[in-house]
């Protein structure tokens, strides 16, 4: 273990120092990408087919040749510096090229979630690709077959206009494959992020935050092994969505940027057979990542008898990320892999956003999940209970825990979390009042609780009302209006309430209250149905519980505003009168 942890009674703490200097390393993707298939010749990436066992791999050097293609594509389609495109493609080499390409002639690609098939799989697509297309004023859509065709069909003179298959993108003519020259400080791409409104906001992520961030990673999570990443990994394989900042920033460019072996797997496969991902693990040193809720998964999916012949010894660390981390899972999980040789000293907590590029921080000790109760001296209310260690910051790096009125506090003091440093964003695309809401004087006001005990860094929740499930950022009133939209509009005056609670081992689960002047069973029944239909089909997450109430029984304030927070202590309490189902 490293000694840089100091005394330190301010909450207010430094990043660990490099082991790797980065004086002459790329800070600009298409740097990156050449520099890649230049000093790492031997390494390369691997996009599993759905079954999750036959990987097509290219080299670096062929991945450069591939990302010039796809460059010259765009070209030939007259994408031009500066054109905004959003991408709503899965895990694929389609996506890695395109998305790429785009980035090295200039363009600003962004990615969300694919809908599986066309329009008619999730009601509200149409409505939500306007939406995020909207944010950045994208002027190409990259989709699936099905959705262009949908597109068209539906929407011939504005969505369906600037649709796009890969096929349509891949079968152009080629044009000029060169790679634009950039300066590090331009924007690279942008990353979606929940706001406060319900509109979606693009973090602009420029070539140095995000090559930064990359080298960052490289060592926050090498550290504990006295060495970066790059210097003793076999591999590392993801199932993580491309859409996803630690599937796009924590897999995909960390791989690249520091000539690491990365094997990619769709998330539906890993979804159908968890199995598969493990197997990629086999007898390899290697880092895994993933939420709380990817742990989970296996742990509920999977039993000692299917990993028998697995031999999980080598790997080196199982991050995990992007949503709280619950000790519970991992001890499950660990007891799971036991026969495999894997051991709880693996695990590896660590702590981002997507304003901070990714990564913030990583737990620097061997010692698996470690906790500590929240500190019971605060100016903030929270329920006492033991957190997990996000562990040590990472390099140019600076994090404080400041007080509402943002006075630093001691270590062991509860407060929001602020972030500083190269590859915390300068703003949300065109959307100053926003910037100016979480940014002040180069702090990222992230609205996370959290303190510092020991130099170490530790988040206890969230301040805000954004809802953090299974890693993505759900607002309360998205799901709120899919219910209401089930439910009909013939009453208008009859409200729902959206909230999340922790749910043993699973971690932070949706319910629904909702207001109805329906009684009869079967009906209430019908109701149930369909609500939770149309959010699994719009947003593709499960109901834990949807309590139907009488109308008038969600609280409000003076000036209609649902309160969420007291009807969530209604339901913990259960001071909730609900109706049978």
């Amino acid at each position: 273990m490293s000694s840089h942890v100091t005394e330190a009674r301010l909450a207010h703490i430094h990043g660990i120092p490099r082991r790797k200097p980065i004086d002459d390393l790329p800070l600009t993707f298409p740097e990156t990408v050449a520099y890649a298939a230049r000093e790492f010749s031997e390494k390369g990436i691997s996009v599993l087919d759905r079954s999750g066992r036959n990987p097509d791999r290219r080299s670096f050097a062929e991945v450069l040749d591939s990302v010039k293609q796809a460059a010259g594509k765009w070209r030939a389609l007259g994408v031009q510096n500066g054109d905004r495109i959003l991408l709503c493609i899965p895990t694929s080499w389609e996506f890695v090229d395109s998305w790429l390409g785009a980035i090295c002639i200039g363009a600003k690609p962004a990615a969300i979630a694919p809908a599986m098939g066309g329009l008619s799989s999730s009601s509200n697509f149409a409505e939500r690709l306007e939406k995020f297309r909207s944010v950045i004023d994208a002027s190409r859509l990259l989709v699936g077959d099905r959705m262009a065709s949908d597109l068209r069909a539906q929407f011939p003179d504005t969505l369906g206009a600037i649709s796009l298959t890969p096929g349509e993108l891949f079968s152009e003519e080629s044009g000029d494959q060169s790679f634009r020259q950039v300066e590090p400080e331009e924007m690279a791409f942008m990353q979606f992020t929940s706001g406060s409104t319900g509109m979606p906001r693009a973090v602009v992520i420029t070539h140095q935050m995000a090559t930064l961030n990359a080298y960052a990673i490289n060592e926050g999570i090498g550290d504990r092994f006295g060495a970066p990443v790059s210097e003793w990994s076999e591999l590392h394989s993801a199932w993580l969505p491309m859409h996803h900042d630690m599937g796009l920033i924590g897999c995909l460019l960390f791989c690249i940027a520091n000539g690491i072996e990365l094997s990619l797997m769709n998330p539906t496969t890993f979804l159908a057979r968890p199995i598969r991902y493990l197997e990629t693990f086999h007898k390899k040193r290697a880092v895994m990542s993933g939420p709380n809720f990817g742990y989970q998964f296996c742990v509920d999916r999977l039993k000692q008898s299917d990993v028998e012949g697995l031999d999980l010894s080598r790997l080196a660390t199982a991050n995990t990320g992007s949503e709280m981390v619950r000790p519970e899972t991992f001890k499950a999980f660990s007891k799971l892999l036991e026969p495999t040789g894997f051991t709880p000293d693996k695990v590896m907590s660590c702590y981002g956003m997507a304003e901070a590029t990714l990564a913030v921080s990583f737990d620097g000790f061997q010692k698996g999940v470690r906790t500590h109760s929240v500190p019971q001296k605060s100016e903030v209310l929270v329920e006492n209970q033991d957190v997990v260690s996000c562990g040590f910051v990472v390099p140019d790096t600076e994090v404080k825990i400041v007080t509402q009125e943002g006075t630093t506090l001691n270590e062991n003091e509860l407060g929001e979390v602020l972030v500083k440093g190269p590859a915390v964003f300068s703003e949300y695309y065109k959307n100053e009042e926003a910037t100016n809401e979480v940014l002040k004087d180069g702090w990222l006001y992230t609205g996370d609780l959290g303190f510092i005990s020991n130099g170490e860094l530790y988040i206890a929740g969230r301040s805000k009302e954004i809802l953090v499930i299974r890693g993505d950022n759900i607002m309360p009133h998205e799901l709120e209006w899919l219910a209401e939209e089930a439910r009909g509009q013939g009453e208008s005056g009859e409200r729902t309430a959206a909230f999340s609670v922790s749910h043993e081992e699973v971690g932070e689960e949706i319910v629904l209250v909702v207001e109805t002047n329906v009684t009869d069973t079967e009906k209430l029944g019908e109701l149930d149905h369909s609500i939770r239909s149309r959010i699994g089909r719009a947003m593709s997450l499960p109901v834990h519980d949807l309590v139907f109430v009488r109308r008038g029984r969600i609280p409000r304030t003076s000036s209609g505003k649902i309160q969420r927070t007291k009807i969530k202590s209604d339901y913990i309490s259960g001071a909730i009168e609900r109706l049978d189902v």
